[in-house]
């Protein structure tokens, strides 16, 4: 009878302590340690994949979280192209209004006035989509998030990274050790159910 309270005790126990040490291990120890009678040396898995986690990160990042065209669009070139040719559009209204003589017929002045904005207009939108679009290679050549996030995420304090992966899959990880101690228990059940089929 004590068996049926024993096993699956001592098998939940073990489960758990298993799953809680292989979490642990995840982020312990942070600076390599032998174990002399082994002969081993171990770290935790993030201190020491650090770098790679970094490079692994900021690739994902860069190809598929933001991507540059992604980025671009969301800067909107084009939206600061209309509010600059609106802006000279207007300059070049007020201009006409303040500089063309008063004795000039109204609709000569608004004939003119249309012409020269619609040149400016086709000029400059010309001159702000070939800026543009030197804008946005030139971005694409010279902003690159992918070494950025590496450099962050690899000078990030390991304590830091441990709490980062703690606040984003923590309770995860708790889950990992109930489900070691629910199977422990059903193993030490169906050991205890053994020895009384057996003995």
């Amino acid at each position: 009878m004590i068996s049926w309270i024993l096993l699956p005790l001592a098998g939940a126990f073990i489960g758990w302590m298993t799953n809680l040490l292989a979490v642990r291990m995840i982020f312990r120890p942070r600076e390599p340690r032998r174990i002399p009678l082994l002969g081993l040396t171990i770290q935790g898995l993030l201190p020491k994949r650090q770098a790679d986690l970094a490079r692994s990160i900021a690739q994902v990042v860069e190809r598929d979280l933001l991507p540059m065209d992604e980025l671009l669009a969301l800067v909107g070139v084009d939206r600061y192209q209309e509010a600059i040719l609106d802006q000279v559009l207007a300059q070049v209204d007020q201009r006409v209004a303040a500089s063309w003589p008063r004795y000039l017929p109204q609709a000569l002045r608004e004939a003119v006035a249309g012409y020269l904005r619609a040149a400016v207009a086709r000029e400059t939108a010309m001159m702000l989509d070939q800026l543009g679009a030197r804008l946005s290679e030139d971005l694409r050549e010279r902003v690159k998030l992918a070494p950025l996030v590496e450099r962050q995420v690899a000078q990030l304090p390991t304590d830091q990274l441990e709490q980062l992966v703690w606040r984003v899959v923590g309770q995860e990880f708790r889950w990992i050790e109930y489900l070691g101690a629910i199977l422990g228990g059903l193993l030490g059940l169906g050991q205890a159910a053994l020895l009384a089929v057996v003995g």
